[in-house]
């Protein structure tokens, strides 16, 4: 795959999680890559770590630099829908993605669904708009695009290896990442998937 995708997430974590791997590939094939992430998730960390540099350094584990970290407010993003907006308008201007990766509607977090919103809004001229899943969209997501991530799963699972902060977390252990993944895949008769929605999907 050659041509731009846009990665948006609402914290530190939720891309590597729901599609690192996938990026991973894309990356290694020579894709351009910019990942988004609207706010710095202290709210989701029990010290003072700083979780852009932690997000900075999984992205460069799975070959991607291009990282923009905002600062919108952790848990209050839906405050924050037009400002959103407008920042994933400036992207698909400078970076003219034709496919972009987001958070999923009816995740229970409401900062996910938020990104989802905006997303939804912003990316409309967009061929291929995709909800990726993290483990607060469990069990409503049910996707219908997958991605084999055979070659790149522990990829992923050193990546979110640098999320220090997060790594209390159940979903988190590598035994749990690998899991969803393996459970994607025996969806559809494969090895570890990502698993995805589209919003649409023009090709």
């Amino acid at each position: 795959m050659s041509f731009p995708i846009l990665a948006i997430g609402a914290h530190p974590d939720d891309i590597e999680l729901g599609c690192g791997a996938s990026l991973a590939k894309y990356a290694q094939a020579g894709a351009r890559i910019r990942a988004v992430v609207m706010s710095k998730g202290r709210r989701g960390a029990l010290s003072e770590a700083d979780r852009a540099t932690e997000t900075a350094h999984a992205f460069a584990k799975i070959g991607i630099t291009d990282v923009v970290v905002y600062d919108f407010p952790d848990t209050n993003l839906t405050h924050s829908l037009n400002e959103m907006v407008a920042v994933i308008d400036e992207h698909l201007r400078s970076f003219v993605p034709q496919r972009v990766y987001t958070m999923f509607e009816h995740d229970r977090h409401q900062d996910h669904r938020a990104v989802y919103e905006a997303s939804v809004v912003a990316c409309r001229q967009v061929p291929q708009l995709l909800s990726y899943e993290t483990p607060s969209s469990y069990p409503n997501f049910k996707p219908t695009v997958f991605e084999d991530i055979a070659d790149f799963l522990e990829l992923k699972v050193a990546a979110l290896q640098c999320h220090r902060s997060q790594a209390d977390r159940l979903y988190m252990q590598q035994d749990k990442v690998r899991a969803a993944a393996h459970f994607r895949g025996v969806q559809v008769d494969l090895g570890p998937c990502e698993g995805f929605l589209p919003y649409k999907m023009m090709l």
